[in-house]
Order: structure tokens, then sequence, then C-alpha cells
């Protein structure tokens, strides 16, 4: 958001307001240790006289300066994925998500002064419900994450005191296996892994002594997995015994343009990680997770969900329907304590797919299909094969590359991020992975693009 600087006369006046005297009191409690030592000596470049303040137009320059420090797209070509998408986003989407009424709002506390927010919740979960084939949804997540975290915490619940193990893919990103270990140190043990097969998706012998060693409230699935991998949801769902939930994790939503819904596979529980639908990489963040349930689950589900009513005109209306939160409710009874939305990501998500259609969904799957089915036989013709085979890939994979290293760092240097080298991810699996990277492909690669990677990675 843009920054309007303040007159002189209104610092004055907001400091006379809070009873300072100077900026420098809003300081002061800073210990005198930390502020005499700070040095904010600043690089303003050979173009700047450090005897005044910047120009507008200076201070863009020296920012635009530090920006080209980071390797970006599409000064970098990078085929990174494992949880963080690259994707075309229509000029509509940051268009109406910096109007005024949206990028100021705040929580909609007061649902009559609030209707265009809420309306713009109810849509996302309406969306989300028709993406996961579940019946309800809440107004979204911090991110796929926590919103992984907060199913498994949902399961115990549900579960009770007496079952509180939880099972979760090996194949889970492992970030997100990370952020649920956190969630779960002062509620029960971390989850136990359950390894993948060789083909990559999950191990249902394991999977099935493994169920009978720990009577798990929860079995968390990624799909795809870290590997790109489509597993099998309803024969997983089968094995599963009664009254362990199936919690199905998502880091690419887009998939299920091509593929069945989680919801109509037998998931309990879908959640996942939005921001691949409207918002840019970001360094990783911010993005939006989202949550949706089954109608019978509704009560244990943690943020808000928005609700469409009627007035006492009888009009069309929005409010929050549910709020299972420490706000609104006794604390000891709110079913989280990090369960706030994020309404402005979440907005993004509602324009995107609102934009695109059910056809430019379907066009967006295709597309990302395509191009990795393509990337998937150019490798294999010049010795680099998928290291899991037999399964089915959406848009990433893992390759096996000889002297990977040496061929990572020739790629780096022809401006090409090849992908992810799986031992920085997985360091207790460096003899399964030494070879192995995660290519991952998006809808701004080209043919061209595809053949340079092919290129650089098949000679040492």
């Amino acid at each position: 958001m843009p920054s309007l600087p303040l007159t002189s006369e209104e610092e004055q006046k907001i400091l006379k307001t809070l009873g300072l005297r100077s900026v420098e009191d809003l300081f002061a409690t800073v210990p005198p240790r930390i502020r005499d030592r700070a040095d904010f000596q600043l690089d303003l470049g050979p173009n700047t006289d450090g005897a005044r303040g910047l120009t507008e137009h200076e201070l863009r320059l020296y920012f635009s300066r530090l920006a080209e420090l980071n390797a970006h797209f599409p000064k970098v070509r990078h085929f990174l994925g494992g949880g963080i998408y690259e994707n075309v986003i229509p000029a509509i989407v940051n268009q109406l998500v910096l109007r005024g009424e949206f990028l100021t709002c705040y929580t909609p506390y007061q649902p009559e002064v609030s209707q265009g927010t809420l309306q713009a919740i109810f849509e996302f979960q309406t969306m989300i419900c028709r993406l996961t084939g579940m019946p309800v949804a809440n107004a979204s997540m911090y991110d796929g994450a926590t919103a992984t975290a907060e199913a498994i915490l949902m399961a115990q619940r549900l579960a009770g005191a007496d079952r509180q193990n939880v099972l979760m893919a090996e194949s889970t990103t492992p970030d997100t296996y990370q952020v649920s270990k956190t969630f779960l140190h002062y509620h029960s043990t971390p989850p136990v892994l359950v390894p993948w097969t060789t083909d990559g998706t999950v191990d249902l012998t394991k999977l099935q002594e493994l169920c009978k060693a720990h009577n798990p409230a929860a079995f968390v699935l990624p799909c795809p997995n870290y590997f790109g991998i489509w597993e099998p949801i309803d024969k997983i769902k089968a094995v599963l015994p009664t009254g362990c939930l199936l919690i199905v994790t998502m880091s690419d939503p887009s998939a299920l343009a091509l593929f069945e819904a989680p919801g109509n596979l037998g998931a309990d529980i879908v959640v996942g990680e939005a921001h691949q639908l409207g918002t840019p990489m970001l360094f990783g963040g911010p993005h939006v997770g989202f949550f949706a349930t089954r109608k019978e689950f509704i009560r244990q589900m943690p943020g808000r969900l928005c609700g469409e009513t009627v007035d006492n005109r009888g009009n069309r209306a929005y409010t929050l329907t549910l709020s299972t939160r420490e706000q609104h409710i006794r604390r000891e009874k709110a079913t989280s304590n990090i369960c706030t939305n994020q309404g402005l990501i979440a907005l993004r998500t509602t324009i995107y797919l609102s934009f695109l259609g059910k056809a430019g969904f379907l066009q967006l799957g295709e597309t990302n299909y395509s191009l990795f089915d393509y990337l998937k036989e150019e490798m294999l013709k010049v010795g680099i094969p998928l290291q899991f085979r037999g399964a089915t890939n959406y848009r990433e994979g893992a390759f096996e590359v000889p002297n990977l290293e040496r061929r990572f760092q020739n790629a780096v240097k022809a401006g090409i991020i090849p992908g992810i080298r799986l031992t920085d991810k997985f360091a207790g699996r460096k003899a399964v992975f030494s070879e192995s990277l995660l290519v991952c492909v998006h809808p701004k690669h080209t043919k061209k693009d595809l053949d340079q990677l092919v290129e650089v990675l098949s000679h040492d």
C-alpha cells in the first residue's frame, strides 16, 4: 500500500495526542544498550546526497537496486515447487483486491456494515466446498501447514482423550510435518510416519500395521504428495480402522481440475494451501489455508464460518454463523487460538477462481499436467528417469540426475534453478535421495524453457 508521509504539523499533533515530546520517545522502551549500538547507515549509492533525505524518485531507485539483488522470474527461470508454486495471475486479481473497501477492511464483527466482505468470504467457502467435495468450509486459515495442524487437533478432539495418536504419510511436505509436530508438542506425541512404496505412494501394509499398533485418531495424507504423486485416496480410506479420520492435505488444489475431489473418495477433512490460486510465491508467504470437513464435525471446526440468511426485510444477507473463537466464547471452549482468516488472500483466491470459471480451471490443470508429461519424456531420453515409477504425477516429480550437484550448479550458472534437491528436505534419506531432484513445471514455462532444462541437466 502506498505510503503517504505526514506533515510536520500532523506529526506534532499525533505526538501531543500520545503525550510524547518527540519521535524518539516512541522507542524509549527499547533498552539503551540496543539503541546505542544500532547502526542504520544505509548505502544509498553514488547518486544521492547523504546530507539530505531522499526524494521519492531516489527512494524508488534505491529499493529497485536492492530488489535486483534477488533472483526473480524471468531474470532467472526456475522449476521450484514442493508446496510453493508459480502461476499466471490475471491483472483483474490485483486490480480488484487493491480497492480500498477490501484493502483496509477489518474483521466483519458488525455484519450490517460488512456485507461486501462477508459475501466475499461466503463465496470463498462455497468454492472450496465445490473443489474439495466437502459440505462445509471455513473462512480460511493462515496457510496450508497450520490448517493441517489444526485438522489434527480437531481429529483428536473428536476421538477423545484416550485416542490421541496420529499417523502421517512420510511423503508429506517436510515443512508441514514440522509445523504439525510443533503444534502437538504439548498435546500428544509427534505424528508417526508411514513410509512409501517403490512407486512413491503410501505403503498400505505398513499403514495397517501402524493402525493396529497405535489406534490413531487420524491419518494425514498429502495428495498430491511431496513427490507430485496422486495417492489412491479411496483405497487408503478402505484400510483405515473405524473411527480413524482421513485428513487429506493439499499443497496444490489446482490438481482438482483433473482428479476426483477427496470428499467424494472418503476424506473426512480436507485442508491445504490455496496460494496457487491467485497469489504469487511471495518468498513463501503470506498465503492462505483452506479447511473443509463433514457437516457432523462442524462444531469442532476451527476458525469462523460465514452463512447466508435474510434480513428483517426479507433480503439476502450474510453473517458470521459460527465463531468458535476466544473473542466470542469462553476460552476453554475455543477450538483454536490461531483461527483468524486470511481475508485479503482468500479474496484473491475467490476473484481468481471466478475469473477462470470451470473451463479456465480445467485448462489450468491440463496445462500443468501436459507440461510435466512432456518434460518427463524428454528427461527419460537423456537418461534422467523419474525416481518413482508406476504412479501418476500431476505437475512435479523426483528425477534421478547423475552427478546431481555438478549439474545443479551448471544450471544455476546458466540462469536456471532446476528444482529442489531432496537431500535438503529429507536429511535422513541421503542414501536414497543422493541424486534426486524435485522438478516442478508451471504455466509460465514454454517448450523452450523445458528443452533448456533438459539440455543443461544432461551434461556434466
